[in-house]
């Protein structure tokens, strides 16, 4: 089964995914969704649908409630546990009788609206269309409003990247896909190189416009099994998915080439700088693998990349185990989760009498 992807050059329109086991109505559907301004992209079956949304992350998703293979409920529930589709509103659409249970149901399952669908054999969808694009522009107002909050809450804002923590949530969202598709997942640190150099030279402001020239070449690389992230001043996260060691070294040398051909200055004095990363990999096999270990891994190639040369590329699969690198604290940018209590020295303070001339008479 596949999906059907209707566009051309309307790709600044909200897109909606239509699920539904009525051809008839379908169509009807997204002839109205079109003529209001929405593009389309349909799915015949839970499996098509659920692949369809991970792939192109619509806007909203229209899920009839009775699907071959799956119930629509089931569909909801499975996109609600991925990370890339969590937050994509689910508008139901039911022959049933809008019954206490089946409201339950729906919104037990992670809906945000439940539309009861027409009659086909009456032929009259006015009223039925209606009530659909008003609940849908509800809905993506919402979606909007929450779009904003999410940026706030997610975005580095200086970058526009992602930031340290919703990284390490690709990460971990990263894993578990490893774990149930057993393909692997590739995480990349890159690292501009003499930053501090650059800094000194030519001024912080000049070593932000190398950063931030760094972070826009991240994002043309953005894609739903590809995120990049901000997780230090000068190191961006860059997570690959479904994705393969040999692919990901490629993925290095193309950024760190295109880096190292741009011309910072080029009306004066062109000055070109350097990128170094480090990779590393999860297959999917070893159960008990975390972020912070997929994430420490990447740390060590990283620094060991930094400490011989700049401009070079070392991924931990490559590393001798007898003989990693010891990688300063200082220089960490994965994190325990729980720390282990530190030493501390304190100082004794005398417990002081009471003054008796303070004491109520």
């Amino acid at each position: 089964m596949t999906g059907h992807h209707e566009s051309s050059d309307r790709d600044h329109e909200p897109l909606i995914l239509v699920i539904i086991n009525a051809v008839g109505l379908e169509s009807t559907i997204k002839r109205a969704l079109h003529r209001a301004g929405y593009r389309t992209i349909s799915a015949e079956d839970s499996e098509t649908g659920t692949a369809i949304a991970e792939k192109f992350i619509p806007h909203a998703v229209l899920l009839d409630t009775d699907l071959p293979g799956a119930t629509g409920y089931a569909i909801c529930q499975e996109l609600k546990s991925r990370l890339p589709t969590a937050d994509i509103p689910v508008l139901f659409l039911t022959g049933l009788s809008p019954t206490e249970e089946v409201i339950r149901h729906s919104f037990d399952a992670g809906a945000h609206d439940l539309i009861v669908k027409p009659d086909e054999t009456s032929g009259d969808f006015g009223p039925f269309i209606a009530n659909l694009l008003s609940r849908i522009r509800v809905v993506l107002r919402e979606q909007d409003l929450r779009e904003a909050y999410r940026r706030l809450a997610t975005q580095d804002i200086q970058t526009g990247l992602e930031n340290r923590r919703q990284c390490f949530l690709r990460i971990s969202d990263a894993i578990m896909t490893a774990k149930r598709e057993k393909t692997p997942s590739i995480l990349l640190l890159g690292d501009v190189d003499q930053l501090g150099i650059i800094n000194d030279k030519f001024g912080y402001d000049f070593g932000d416009e190398v950063i931030l020239t760094f972070a826009r070449l991240l994002k043309r690389f953005i894609s739903p099994d590809c995120k990049a992230g901000r997780i230090a001043s000068n190191t961006m996260a860059i997570i690959l998915k479904n994705s393969s060691r040999d692919r990901g070294l490629a993925f290095c040398r193309r950024i760190a080439q295109t880096f190292a051909a741009i011309a910072f200055d080029a009306g004066t004095q062109p000055k070109h700088f350097t990128l170094s990363f480090g990779l590393s990999c999860y297959d999917g096999a070893e159960p008990e693998f975390c972020p912070d270990r997929l994430m420490g891994e990447a740390d060590i190639a990283l620094y060991e990349a930094k400490d011989r040369e700049s401009n070079r590329i070392c991924a931990f699969w490559d590393l001798d185990p007898a003989s990693l690198p010891i990688v300063a604290p200082n220089k960490r940018h994965s994190r325990r989760k729980k720390r282990q209590k530190s030493n501390r020295v304190y100082i004794g303070v005398e417990e002081s009498r009471p003054d008796p001339s303070l004491s109520p008479r």
